[in-house]
């Protein structure tokens, strides 16, 4: 497949992509006209018919009992109504096999307001026809799909929601399960400020075409996932078009082809049609149309990247991602058609018609309320169609086509043999004229395999890194829950237990910050492990685990609402009447048990997964003993077995007054030690191990008392007999600095580890300074002006090979500490961004830039190698911010400079005060901000009078609801930050139409 290769050429971190999961155009269409990844939903196919035949809200003949109601057996549903249908909330879950014809309905259709309608964990749902507009009661979507499959929407109407106008997700992003999915011959359009966004397409593997987006302030749509946009029209978005990734790191691969972008009035950026893109987003982009200009003229151009945003770039890739293939027009041609043809067109209402006009004619605006425009229009009526056995298909249809209007089963035949039923033929033919004259009606033919998005390279995760504090010795979490490693990350050894500690590691800010607020004596002051809330959801029974150097007494702090208490902890250890309470009314009972040094102490789940998790604290009691004197000695780690076995017998001298030994083991892989046995005797026979890897072990005596220092370490490296693996051949210094060499050099075939040797450069052997599991290496033993060899085995199940040739590196002269930077000093200041300089320090390779608000701690912003840095983080609602720089060199990090407070400037004023919308009661206000707002003021005045504020706006558009008709006002719009308030803008004069007579 070309397009593999030009796509590994551009991106050489691609992977090559799975098998497809399917391929071609080989199952029957969902409806003649059906195409892209959704194109064979069956929908209600060979199923039952529901009519819809009252406007309440819930109850028999409801469109919500409809989707509500629908079970095992496929479900078309038919209307016998029309007009305006106010519904509740609707969700449908876990339903499968609904057709929703909206072609059906008599008069002019049937429009769905008042609340939501969401899909969920469902599949093979077709809607045709139909329009959703939510209206100002509700501030949700007009339609949410959620984990959905094999869905196809075509020629429906979404508009007026308060959230996303339509919103189709995977909720899980690692997991995506919404697929195969098409949006065709749609319009989504006027999202209601403050909101006012087309919506979030996410995570699915989506087609969408011949759609248009118009008068959405953002995410036209948002996309992330595998999406294929081609011939849409997006018109008149305020601050965002097609966004392609935004901030987050989720993979997306998206063509975006023959579109056409048409800049609005509301259109911040006109110029740029893809944007919000990262390194994580490839688009492939050909021949779309961007009109920028709003000249009245529809005469967009094709500027090629010109139309990515260049501050937030999408990747461009150079071959088109396989994905299943819709007809495709030339944007000119293909904004005629969608024009003309999209949304719910057999019998398209005013709000559809008023929409596409504005885009012809580049008017409209976005809007905040229904009302704006008109509010919802007076659809017909009309008069259902006879269908006397309710079979969906009108009596004077059947009898047309011979078939018998009394006999409901005849809905479900195939009469022409082409593998539609009879009720679907009727349905096609009602909808047929939503589709332009000649447009085909069979996919495009092809015979392909889809591009599926390469699954990430997850690296073997390696093992958590143990705590290690006094009393406790190789703390590890093991936290089961799916955000596990998350959760782990945030227990700590925490020492000096007080009344004001924080509680958990994911409880330390803003309102989650808990603390203690009555801590018992007899734990106050003990070393203790800080858990975090969300561990509670494990259920493994080795959430927590250490060794004890000492004898201690190990104390629980388990909820007190939790009942009944986990096994683990009733048959371990022993209730007091001690208590712990946090300030958000937490309270712990506290359980108890002695254990002598060397003990192996593992704690299981909280067993309450919705309060607080447990916590340990350690208590050492090592009565009159002294700790032990003497480390174990004459180590020794060697092969234990015959060839090919991959145990490890360790030996040692033992010590006197031990009682026993920790055993604790580090290797290529795991460069830290870590305990991994305790033992009464002085021998242990590791049999986790693996051929190839090389192992350290150490041995550390313990009593009563407490614990001797680690023994030197024992080596081991254990061979299966197979070949050994070649030495490097390309060793190389990549860096020589003071105290410091990097080496590198390439892989080796089969290598499980690589061992660095070092000598002085005027001779002597060279010895081991580690080994490694990746290729390269820091030597940060160096000393200053010495030259050394270095060389490099390699470690393969076989053994370890001979070293490789050696390569010389000679280290700087010795270096002071680094000074902290002087003239720390603001150099341009904006409402949008600050940017410091300072000094330079000799001898820093880089610095380090700390921030804080208000009277909190500083805390690290940016690393730059530049004596100056732009902190374009800072906040609108923050007055000012603190700086403090550091420079670093070999030895380490350098104080923190002097402070410098940087106040942030009261924001520019807007520019370009214009006129949206207007009515008798309303003036629809438009301006171009100059950044660094948290919001603007809008002030109107009228014949002279002083300017009164009537209204707050967050983004650059707003309504004044509260004009009166006929007048003559004056507005002017200032922007506000923590600072201040900007001088206002230049002022537009209106006048509000005339009132109804």
């Amino acid at each position: 497949m070309a397009w593999l290769a030009g796509l590994a050429a551009a991106l050489t971190a691609v992977a090559v992509p799975a098998a497809p999961a399917s391929a071609g155009y080989d199952a029957l269409p969902a409806f003649p006209g059906a195409e892209g990844f959704g194109y064979a939903a069956t929908g209600g196919r060979g199923g039952e018919v529901y009519h819809v035949t009252s406007k309440e809200l819930t109850g028999p003949g409801t469109f919500h009992d409809a989707l509500t109601t629908a079970g095992d057996v496929p479900r078309t549903i038919v209307f016998e109504i029309a007009g305006d249908v106010t519904v509740p909330q609707i969700v449908v879950r876990g339903k499968k096999g609904i057709t929703i014809a909206g072609q059906t309905a008599p008069g002019d259709g049937v429009t769905i307001q008042g609340n939501t309608v969401r899909f969920v964990d469902s599949s093979d749902i077709v809607i045709r026809h139909m329009r959703f507009r939510l209206g100002s009661g509700s501030t949700d979507d007009a339609m949410y799909l959620e984990d959905t499959q094999n869905v196809i929407i075509d020629h429906s109407s979404f508009s007026w929601a308060g959230d996303e106008v339509l919103s189709i997700k995977s909720k899980d992003y690692d997991d995506p399960r919404s697929k195969n999915i098409t949006v065709q011959w749609s319009i989504m359009s006027e999202g209601r400020l403050t909101h006012s966004m087309g919506g979030l397409v996410e995570m699915n593997t989506i087609s969408m075409h011949h759609n248009l987006y118009a008068h959405n302030n953002d995410r036209n749509p948002k996309t992330k996932g595998v999406m294929d946009f081609v011939n849409n029209v997006v018109y008149n978005w305020g601050d965002f078009p097609y966004v392609a990734g935004g901030e987050s790191g989720t993979k997306g691969y998206g063509n975006v082809v023959g579109n056409y972008f048409v800049a609005g009035v509301n259109s911040a950026n006109p110029t740029e049609a893809v944007v919000r893109g990262n390194e994580n987003y490839q688009v492939f982009l050909d021949d779309n149309r961007i009109d920028s200009n709003r000249d009245g003229v529809l005469n967009g151009r094709n500027t090629g990247s010109g139309m990515i945003e260049a501050a937030r770039p999408a990747v461009r890739v150079p071959e088109r991602f396989e994905y299943p293939p819709v007809h495709t027009q030339n944007p000119r041609r293909a904004l005629g058609l969608t024009l003309d043809h999209a949304g719910a067109s057999v019998a398209r209402d005013a709000v559809d018609a008023r929409v596409v006009d504005e885009v012809r004619h580049q008017t409209g605006a976005i809007i905040g309320h229904e009302s704006d425009v008109g509010g919802y229009p007076e659809l017909d009526e009309g008069t259902p169609a006879t269908d006397v056995d309710r079979d969906g298909m009108a009596d004077d249809w059947e009898r047309a086509r011979g078939l018998d209007p009394a006999d409901p089963a005849d809905r479900n035949g195939d009469d022409d043999g082409d593998r539609y039923t009879n009720l679907e033929e009727y349905l096609n033919e009602l909808a047929a004229p939503g589709f332009p004259k000649g447009y085909p009606m069979e996919p495009v033919s092809w015979s392909g395999e889809p591009f599926e998005p390469p699954a990430p390279e997850v690296p073997e995760a390696a093992p958590a890194a143990p705590l290690d504090g006094d009393a406790i010795r190789s703390a590890v979490v093991t936290d089961s829950s799916s955000n596990g490693a998350a959760n782990a990350a945030l227990w700590s050894i925490e020492q000096n237990l007080q009344v004001g500690d924080y509680v958990a590691g994911d409880r330390m800010t803003g309102s989650k910050a808990y603390r203690f607020t009555s801590v018992p004596a007899e734990i106050q002051g003990l070393e203790w492990v800080r858990s975090a809330v969300e561990s509670r959801g494990a259920t493994n029974d080795d959430l927590l685990s250490f060794y004890l150097p000492v004898d201690a007494e190990v104390w629980v702090a388990h909820d007190s609402r939790i009942s009944p208490r986990p096994a683990w902890l009733t048959e371990g250890y022993e209730a007091t009447d001690r208590t712990v309470a946090d300030d958000h009314g937490g309270s712990w009972n506290l359980f108890k048990a002695r254990l002598p040094a060397g003990s192996h102490v593992v704690t299981g789940a909280n067993a309450g997964g919705t309060v607080l998790n447990y916590f340990v604290a350690v208590d050492p009691v090592p009565g009159d003993s002294e700790p032990v004197a003497d480390a174990p000695g004459e180590v020794r780690a060697e092969p234990a077995g015959a060839t090919g076995d991959t145990d490890v017998a360790v030996s040692w001298a033992g010590s006197a007054g031990a009682t026993a030994y920790l055993v604790a083991r580090a290797s290529s892989s795991e460069r830290e030690m870590r305990i991994v046995a305790t033992t009464t005797d002085t021998t242990f026979r590791d049999a986790d191990v693996e051929a190839g890897v090389p192992y350290r072990y150490q041995v550390t005596a313990v009593g009563p008392g407490g614990a001797s220092a680690a023994s030197a370490d024992a080596r081991a490296l254990v061979t299966s007999g197979s070949t050994t693996a070649p030495a490097p051949g390309d060793l190389d210094v990549t860096a020589e600095r003071s105290y410091s060499v990097d080496l590198g050099w390439s892989g080796v075939d089969g290598a499980t580890a690589y061992g660095v040797y070092r000598a002085p450069a005027e001779g002597g052997d060279l010895e081991l300074l580690g080994h490694v599991a990746e290729p390269g290496f820091t030597d940060d033993t160096a000393e200053p002006s010495s030259t050394y060899r270095y060389a490099v085995t390699t470690v393969s199940p076989g053994g370890e090979s001979e070293p490789s040739s050696e390569v010389a590196a000679a280290t700087g002269g010795p270096l002071d500490p680094a000074r902290a930077p002087e003239q720390v000093q603001a150099t341009e200041v904006s409402a949008a961004a600050f940017t410091l300089g300072w000094e330079p320090v000799p001898g820093a390779e880089s610095y380090q830039v700390y921030r804080r608000d208000g009277e909190g701690a500083f805390a690290r912003v940016g690393t730059t190698t530049d004596p100056r840095y732009t902190d374009d983080t800072i906040g609108s609602s923050v007055a000012s911010y603190d700086y403090a720089v550091t420079a670093v060199n070999e030895l380490g990090e350098s104080e923190r400079s002097e402070p410098v407070t940087v106040e942030l400037p009261v924001p520019a004023a807007p520019t370009d005060l214009r006129v949206g919308l207007q009515g008798a009661t309303f003036t629809g206000l438009i301006w171009t901000s100059g950044g660094g707002a948290s919001e603007y003021r809008v002030l109107r005045s009228e014949a002279g009078g002083e300017p009164q504020e009537v209204g707050v706006a967050k983004v650059h558009t707003t309504y004044d609801r509260t004009a009166e008709p006929g007048t003559a006002y004056t507005y002017r719009v200032v922007a506000v930050n923590a600072a201040g308030t900007s001088e206002p803008s230049a002022p537009v004069r209106v006048r509000t139409l005339p009132g109804a007579p």
